[in-house]
């Protein structure tokens, strides 16, 4: 078992290949040994840290599971209750694939939040077979911590309206593999032009750090705009590239 006898970490069911390497144990692994009345004896108190894939849903699930079995006093569930950002932060549309959770602003120009991973998000339900999380996770986590300070923090001085956001570039370095486990998204506001309400302008750094070190850092170049902006553009280049494709099927048929 990771950690110490007065200490269990308990992950999503996943992340099985991370919790075998490191001796934790999966969400269904831990439940099932509640049940079976495998931790009954214990009586000295345990503290279980709740990693990644572990979100409120399942934290209520064990605290009820804990109680059932009279061990409430000396099985201590540790869980970040951190909300995740708000539907309206983030253009997303199921809270499994949301990332960001308590975003707070530390500075003027510096932001942080915990980074959050669902069982069921959806870079991990297509294939989680390493003890690390892939990298496209740090990569959606920092494009999602910059929408959610964009729109918590910025486009929010103008609330009649709302805002596209468009990427012109993000470059990413990794240093540190990413693991299952708490980790923090800190994003600094490396530039701004906030002059023009329509066409709000932005670079970045965001930087995903897990036991004091960098696992990634990523910097973004991106622009919000007001609706009415950009609508016509993108018509016309949409209706560019479905030409171009269609003749291309034809030339090649």
């Amino acid at each position: 078992m990771t950690g110490t006898s007065t200490s269990r970490l308990v992950v999503g069911d996943r992340f099985r290949d991370f919790a075998e390497a490191v001796g934790a144990e999966t969400f269904t692994a831990f439940t099932r040994a509640l049940d079976a009345g495998d931790l009954d004896a214990v009586r000295e108190p345990v503290r279980v840290v709740a990693g990644q894939g572990i979100g409120s849903f399942d934290a209520s699930y064990l605290r009820d599971a804990i109680a059932r079995r009279g061990l409430a006093d000396v099985l201590v569930l540790l869980h970040d209750a951190a909300e995740p950002a708000g539907r309206q932060d983030l253009h997303k549309a199921r809270q499994d694939n949301v990332l960001v959770a308590g975003l707070t602003r530390i500075d003027e120009d510096t932001y942080e939040a915990a980074l959050r991973l669902h069982d069921h998000n959806e870079l991990l339900v297509d294939v989680q077979d390493r003890v690390h999380v892939q990298g496209m996770v740090a990569v959606e986590a920092a494009r999602q911590m910059y929408v959610a300070v964009v729109e918590h923090f910025i486009t929010s001085r103008w609330p009649q309206q709302r805002y596209y956001i468009v990427l012109n570039s993000m470059n990413t370095a990794f240093s540190n593999f990413l693991f299952p486990v708490a980790a923090t998204l800190r994003l600094r506001m490396d530039e701004s032009d906030l002059t023009e309400a329509g066409r709000l302008l932005t670079k970045v750094t965001v930087e995903v750090e897990q036991a004091g070190r960098i696992a990634a850092s990523v910097t973004i170049d991106a622009a919000a705009f007001a609706p009415g902006l950009l609508e016509d553009k993108e018509l016309r280049r949409a209706k560019s590239a479905a030409a171009a494709a269609v003749d291309a099927a034809v030339a090649a048929a």
